[in-house]
């Protein structure tokens, strides 16, 4: 009786060339394009030259594509073959699809390592685009939170603006070494950073709620087209219960933080050239 088994001896393709199947081997085995480069002594373009033409010949559009094809192309063996002493041919296949799935998963990490990477380098050479992204980003979180959500104490609303213009000049003065690349932090997790600061200022608020206003008993206030009123009561059964009140007429608080923030930017990202100016003129 003859079977397949994946994992045992990898076909040669004849379409590919003798580079192209070392390259495929060492695929298989998790490597990643740097590892493949510095095992065949070339550089990491070459291996992604190598690759594409593999991918070409081979009619698929991805490492992993790649890898489920490799598997599927095994030689034919006979039980005999399989055989090893003892051990029954389903632990064979067992082990033998436990490999398939790590390779499987490390080709799926890499490939989405590589992605990231690429997904970074294309930010970082379009200023603008990444700069557009990132005022999106911030803008909606801060609408979400101050239109939607609501701010209920005074002292969250300073943190907000306090955050918000030290997060600005702090990004405007670092925003040529970020594109650059000197500062090691990629494009997308500094999206996600600098947009999920206003959403800690809106838990830091649900703290406040739950202390200072628990022991306050009320608070209302108003700022902008915004009026806001929580409160603390107790119900007939003896319990407690907090009760919020939201009123806006328009939306001008959002466009004045966010006006405010992109201020601070730009106070950052001058003071940067005029101490870059006057750095060269010492010199």
């Amino acid at each position: 009786m003859k079977i397949f088994h994946p994992f045992y001896i990898m076909k040669k393709f004849e379409m590919l060339s003798p580079r192209e199947n070392e390259v495929t081997d060492l695929l298989l085995l998790g490597k990643s394009n740097k590892q493949i480069a510095l095992s065949l002594g070339v550089s990491e373009r070459t291996v992604e030259f190598h690759l594409k033409n593999i991918y070409i010949k081979m009619q698929v559009g991805s490492r992993v594509e790649l890898i489920l094809k490799l598997v599927e192309s095994t030689v034919v063996i006979t039980d005999e073959e399989v055989h090893n002493g003892n051990q029954p041919v389903q632990k064979k296949w067992a082990q033998s699809l436990k490999d398939l799935r790590v390779v499987i998963k490390k080709e799926i990490a890499m490939t989405t390592r590589i992605i990231f990477h690429d997904i970074g380098d294309f930010l970082r050479k379009r200023p603008l685009f990444f700069g557009l992204l990132l005022f999106i980003a911030v803008s909606l979180t801060i609408r979400y939170i101050v239109i939607d959500l609501g701010l209920y104490y005074w002292l969250s609303y300073i943190l907000l603006a306090v955050s918000l213009g030290v997060g600005g000049i702090i990004l405007g003065l670092s925003w040529k070494k970020l594109l650059n690349g000197q500062i090691r932090i990629h494009p997308l997790v500094l999206i996600g950073v600098v947009a999920a600061l206003p959403l800690l200022i809106a838990l830091l608020d649900q703290i406040f709620l739950y202390t200072i206003i628990k022991q306050l008993g009320s608070i209302a206030f108003s700022i902008a087209d915004v009026s806001v009123k929580a409160k603390w009561g107790i119900s007939e059964m003896g319990e407690t219960y907090l009760s919020t009140e939201r009123s806006i007429t328009s939306e001008s608080i959002w466009f004045m933080v966010i006006g405010y923030s992109l201020l601070f930017f730009l106070v950052g990202f001058l003071s940067n050239k005029r101490i870059k100016g006057n750095d060269l003129a010492t010199i």
